[in-house]
Parts: C-alpha cells; structure tokens; sequence
C-alpha cells in the first residue's frame, strides 16, 4: 500500500475554490517538490495531509503506523526550552534514560555510595543495564546525529543549551526544522525549508534529504535546491495537481510541452468549433437543414479545452538604453562592518560596464552591509570607493524596509515619478497590480506583493546599475523567471546579493566570496565555483587516501590477466577507501569535533564523497567479477 493516498480532494475556502478533485499517491522514498504560483494551495495541500484541515469531499488515506513530521513556514510556537530538549523532545524514553544514567553517574560519586562496595556494585549492575539499552536505542549515536544536523544548519555547540525563546525568528525556524529533520519521520513535509538558511546550510540539507529513506516533500521556490533534492514534481495548476517525473528542470521541458499541446488542442478545438457554427448558420435552413443539424450534434459533444494564459506573470521590462562610462565601480582598501571589526577588509573591487557580479556568502560576513556603503546608507569604516561619471544606482533592498506602510500602492509609486494616473496604473498591471488593488495599503501586503512595489519603483527610474539585495526572496517561481529574462535583457551592469543559486547560475559571470576574515574573486558562474571546490576538496580526500583508480569506465576488453589484475587493484582501492570512510565515521562520532561547525561540515562533506566513490568502486568491481565468471564459467 501506498504511504498516503489521496483520492479526489476537493478544498474550498468559504466559496473560493482552492484544489478541485485532487488524486495522488505518495510513495515510500519519494522526493517531492510542490510548485506552483503564491495562492495556488500548496501551503493548503500539507495542511490537509496533517489533518490541521480537513477536506469538503474526497478521502486521504494513510498507510498504518505513518508518522508525518510537518515544518510550516512561519511555525507559531516560541519554545520555552533549551535547543537540546526541544530536539530530542520526541525521544522521551531516550531522554528519561539520560537523565537516569546521569543521575546514577552522580550517586556513584557521591561518598555514601563509592564507600560501600555492596551498594557500588548495585548501583554499577543498574548502570550497565540501562547504559547497553540506551545504546541499543541509539542514545549515543542519536547525539552525533544532534550536532551533526545543528552544525549543518548553521548552530554552534553553544546553541544547544540556549532558550529557544533568545533566538531570533530565523534561528526559531531552523530549530524546528532540526527537530523535525532528528524525529525521523515516515514522510516530511516542508513548506520553504531554505528561507533562512545560509548557501552553505542548504547545500547541507539538500544532501541530508537526498540521503534519507523516508519520503518528502518540499514546497520551495528555491529552483535550484528542487534540482538537486526531488525526482518528481507536483504542479498546482487552476486548482488541478499535475504531476511530473524527474527534477525541476525536467520538469520545465514537459511543462512547456505540455502547454504547447495545450494550447494547440485549444486551437484545434476553437477552429472546429468555428468551422461548425458557420456550416449550422448558413445551412440552418433550406436543403441541407438535415446535415445542419447533424453538425449542431458534433458542435453539442465538442470537448472545450482550457486555453494556457500567462495570467499571474509579471511583465518587465529592461531592454532600455543604460549605457555608462567603462570604469563603473572601484573599491579601494574598503572596510565595512559595525562596531571595532570590520566584517568586510581591504576589499580591491573594480566592476566594469555591463559585468554581472555576484555576492555570496554565509549570514553574517557583510553582504547587505556592503550593498547599504555603496549605496551611501552607510559608512565606510576605512578605505574609499566611486561611482563613475554618470551613473546612476538603483537600489533593491532586502527588507524592503524604503517603503512607506501607510501609503496605497498608488501613491507609494507617484511619490517616485509624477504620471498620469492612468499611465500608472496601466505601468503596475505590469507587476499584477490591477483595479483596486493599487489602492491597497502597501503595510497590508503579502511579501511577495510588496517585493513587487519595490521593484516597480525601482523600474521606474530607469538607473543603469542594479544593486540588488535577495530580490527573489517573496517571488514565487514564475515571478523569478521573469526577473531572470528581465536581468538577462539588461544591458546595464549589475550587483548581485542571493541565495538563489539558480539565478546566480544564469545571470553572473562574476563572483565575490565574502568569508569571515577574507573575500576572494572567481571569474565564471556559481556552477564552475562549486565544481571547483568539489575538486579541490576531492584532491584533499585524496591526498590523505591516495589510491589508482582506472578512468575506463566501460567493459574491459583486455586478457583475463589484464581483468584479475585490475580486479586485484580495484580491491586494494576498495580497502583503503573503506579505511578512509571509517577514518570519516570515527571523526564524525568524536566529541571534540563538533566544537567547529565548518569542522564537522567539511568531514561530512568528504565522508559523503567518500561513500559515493565506494559505490562505483563496488558497480565496477562487480562488473569485473561478472565479465571474468563469463569468460571463464563454472563447468
């Protein structure tokens, strides 16, 4: 039996239909990922699989014992705890345990207890009972697991006994995930797991979700993060749920196939139908009546189709002239931060006209900082930059913190460029601002919407540089294509702050890498980056393990010499890979080194890799064994 099935569900909220006869089953290690537009019902479709929400028809069916771990977007609880109860919270027969082997620890130092051997001795046989049963339930492994997964996520060890109360909002959302990640659930349900994670903490989880058994699935606008994590894609679509095998960008392709089908049925249907109604006007009466009729019939029984709309889209437009002198930024020695230390030193940056640069980072390093100095919001704490002649800056600000909450929309944009009323409205149709919603109050806006304002604003002027801070943050993922294209067609130059590594992979051709105590350059996009720093850290994998590997990955065509040698080999390989991975797995089971989270992220790193190489290691030995019993069977 299917983990949860769900058999014609049907949603509304008061008389706003939201899903309408949605049929689906989810499988034991599915890799789900929930798109479509903001309002769409994915937020919905979890609700219901939790029962927060309960369906106005349709049955959802659970497969016995399923146990469901849920992360909404914005969790309502403030924990009252420390991280380390709220994390194992779930685990109350694993936490009594430790309570009671900590209390046993202290009676046996305590002098009433080691000065009597009779009473020593008991309370040692009670500690040795309970300790081989806290084992067996993985009291002790369950620990690694707990700091590997903090640590992932970005805590330190000191975040452990801290009230989850201090914590910011961001940090309250990762904890909850981290508890939700550490119960193990059947199936996971995430609704925008990354919106306060760091590049480095997403990249984590994409393998953490990779790697598990149990099935999941993620709502996230976050494009690349659904390439890397889900093997299929569920659409919300006009209150439908389509479903698509593969990755996001596999679904892109049968997306817009299927839309093209769409759209030609839709044409084909609407020409017949056409062609119909002309025959049955002429000939309604007279001598071919008959055949009139019959054709009336054919009209009667013809299906409709839905024609595709790009309705919900927004429509930018920066194809302007935003031409600028060759020099347009240069940085000399800049020191940017807050207080004594700069978070930003020494930075040499030189960004010519038309270059698309990007700024990443971990939180906290200065990458808002810097974007806030450039554009004279803040101070510089040492060193010098300029602007060429010319120029002129837009700026996009992460918090869209320059827009006044009490204006309307309308307002909020004549205040930038004094148009006609009229010509404004129809300028913020193109960013989905229609009718009365331009008299909205922009303080009671969703965030998508109000990230919308901002960029018309920011449009509006027409500047011949893009600052821009996390733009994509409230954009759904259409609203993030059509930034894309937009950027794409500028011809001015840009700069660029985002975790959105599918839009860095697209647009930049230049990268900055901000790094406590450090910035570096690196000419290429964010995919040649990352493949870098996988082969550099796969050179120190291997220069603590080196090994012959055969590059041939095809079937050996050698003598049967040639094949047992090369088995031989591939075994010696095998064991050193295999000492190498329990080398990894002794680190990883190590107090001490869960001190440095970037520690414990490199070794998890490298004992991924590791595991994955063995496992060609073992396809390619296995194939040598099958190809040698074929040339030599048993008689």
């Amino acid at each position: 039996m299917s983990l949860v099935q769900l058999d014609q569900i049907t949603r509304y909220y008061g008389d706003k239909l939201i899903l309408s006869t949605v049929s689906a089953n989810i499988e034991r290690g599915d890799k789900i990922g929930l798109v479509g537009p903001n309002g769409a019902g994915k937020t919905t479709l979890l609700a219901l699989l939790v029962e927060e929400i309960m369906p106005d028809t349709g049955v959802i069916r659970k497969a016995g014992q399923c146990r469901i771990g849920y992360l909404p977007q914005r969790p309502m609880r403030t924990w009252d705890l420390t991280l380390r109860h709220l994390l194992m919270q779930e685990l109350i027969e694993i936490r009594e345990m430790a309570d009671a082997l900590h209390n046993l620890e202290k009676s046996m130092a305590s002098p009433e207890v080691y000065q009597n051997p009779d009473l020593l001795d008991e309370v040692m046989r009670r500690y040795g009972r309970l300790q081989e049963e806290f084992r067996h339930l993985g009291g002790y492994s369950y620990e690694v697991k707990m700091k590997q997964v903090i640590y992932g996520l970005g805590f330190s060890g000191d975040d452990l006994d801290r009230s989850v109360r201090e914590f910011s909002g961001g940090e309250q959302v990762r904890a909850e995930l981290a508890r939700v990640l550490l119960a193990e659930p059947d199936l996971l349900l995430l609704d925008e797991p990354t919106n306060h994670l760091d590049m480095q903490a997403t990249e984590w989880l994409e393998g953490y979700l990779r790697s598990l058994s149990q099935a999941v699935i993620v709502v996230s606008h976050d494009r690349y993060f659904l390439d890397m994590v889900c093997t299929c894609i569920w659409e919300l679509d006009n209150h439908r749920l389509l479903q698509y095998p593969g990755n996001f960008s596999h679904f892109l392709k049968l997306r817009e196939e299927r839309l093209a089908r769409q759209e030609a049925d839709y044409q084909a249907v609407t020409e017949e139908a056409r062609r119909l109604q002309e025959y049955i006007n002429r000939y309604r009466a007279g001598n071919r009546a008959r055949q009139a009729q019959s054709r009336a019939k054919r009209l009667a029984k013809l299906q409709p189709v839905v024609r595709p709309t790009d309705s919900g889209t927004l429509r930018l437009n920066l194809s302007y002239e935003a031409h600028t002198v060759k020099q347009v930024l240069i940085t000399e020695g800049l020191d940017v931060g807050y207080g004594e230390k700069p978070l930003v030193s020494g930075l040499e940056l030189s960004v010519l006209r038309g270059e698309r640069w990007g700024i990443i980072g971990p939180n906290g390093v200065g990458k808002s900082t810097l974007l806030k100095v450039l554009a004279n919001e803040e101070s510089a704490m040492g060193g010098t930059f300029r602007w060429g002649d010319g120029v002129s800056v837009g700026y996009f600000r992460q918090g869209l913190d320059d827009l006044g909450t009490e204006n309307t929309v309308l307002d909020e944009m004549l205040e930038v460029c004094n148009l006609p009323v009229g010509d404004m409205r129809s300028f913020l149709a193109r960013f989905l601002f229609a009718g009365d919603t331009v008299f909205n109050r922009v303080g009671s806006l969703s965030g998508g919407e109000r990230c919308r304002v901002a960029l018309a604003k920011l449009l509006l002027t027409q500047p011949n540089v893009l600052m821009l801070d996390e733009p994509t943050n409230h954009l759904d993922i259409l609203s993030r294509e059509a930034l894309e294209q937009a950027l794409a067609n500028f011809s001015g130059t840009v700069i660029l702050v985002t975790h959105d590594r599918y839009l860095l992979d697209k647009l930049v051709t230049n990268l900055l890498i901000l790094e406590p105590g450090k910035n570096t350059f690196f000419p290429g996009t964010y995919s040649s980056f990352r493949e870098q720093k996988k082969q550099e850290e796969a050179a120190r994998v291997a220069a603590k393990a080196p090994v012959q590997k055969r590059t041939d990955k095809t079937a050996a065509k050698g003598s049967d010499t040639d094949l047992s040698k090369e088995l031989i080999e591939l075994e010696e390989t095998i064991v050193q890979m295999e000492e190498e991975l329990q080398r990894l797995t002794e680190q990883m089971a190590d107090p001490e080194i869960y001190v440095d989270g970037a520690a414990i992220r490199s070794v998890s790193l490298q004992h991924r890799q590791v595991s994955e190489e063995l496992k060609a290691l073992y396809e390619r030995w296995e194939g040598l064994l099958g190809e040698l019993e074929s040339r030599n069977p048993v008689a």
